[in-house]
């Protein structure tokens, strides 16, 4: 009895002595709740987005080069105009001008003495359905957040050229950093997929496309309004 005593004594002490110098629950607060994560590290959820594409118009030019495995790689230029009827959804109608030509015109030419390819430009005129479903974020300073969007593509539309032949088929991908409310620097990558002659051979070929541009993106008709009345 005398030794359960001692033992009872014992284990009573270790658990008051636990219980005093127990450590911070995790419940207890112990961050501010100014902080970007909020009170005890919990999340203050989704932010709103702080560009808004919704029932507004785009106007983007843009260059880069054209890559074909049938003809020269070159350049190209031109633009687009786009309008969102949601968030996430918008309709594009883009034109795109490249020269076509053949790099080994020359020998062929010396070979059959005669003009085997005659160069021309090329004007690839599309619609094409965007769909963004990614949303990001960018921290540029200490204070400064840039927001951008991971967007694709996918349309058709006709080549305005003698060594086109059908329909233009296009799909791609393409990413938009936002420095403000009415701005965007796109970079946009795409396939060409169209029917194409050249010196009797005539296929289905891949037209890949980088382009650098700039947006600038209209107002929607309430914010028209609300300026307006300011």
């Amino acid at each position: 009895m005398p030794r359960i005593r001692r033992l009872s004594l014992l284990v009573g002490g270790l658990v008051i002595a636990a219980t005093i110098q127990r450590p911070a629950l995790a419940e207890e607060a112990c961050l501010d709740p100014a902080w970007e994560l909020g009170a005890a590290g919990a999340r203050k959820g989704v932010q709103k987005r702080d560009f808004l594409k919704r029932l507004r118009a785009e106007i983007s030019v843009w260059g880069g080069f054209w890559a074909s495995d049938l003809l020269s790689s070159s350049y190209d230029y031109g633009g687009a105009v786009a309008f969102y009827p949601f968030e996430d959804i918008g309709f594009e109608v883009s034109l795109l001008v490249t020269p076509f030509s053949l790099a080994v015109e020359k020998p062929l030419t010396q070979f059959f003495q005669g003009q085997v390819f005659a160069p021309s430009i090329g004007f690839v005129l599309v619609g094409d359905v965007l769909w963004s479903p990614i949303h990001l974020k960018m921290r540029a300073t200490e204070k400064a957040i840039i927001h951008g969007d991971i967007f694709f593509a996918l349309g058709a539309g006709d080549t305005f050229s003698g060594t086109v032949q059908g329909a233009t088929f296009d799909f791609g991908l393409g990413l938009k950093i936002y420095p403000n409310r009415w701005v965007a620097v796109r970079f946009d990558l795409r396939d060409y997929l169209m029917v194409q002659e050249a010196i009797a051979v005539q296929r289905t070929t891949n037209n890949i496309i980088g382009t650098l541009g700039l947006s600038v993106f209209l107002p929607a008709p309430r914010e028209s309004k609300a300026q307006a009345r300011k």
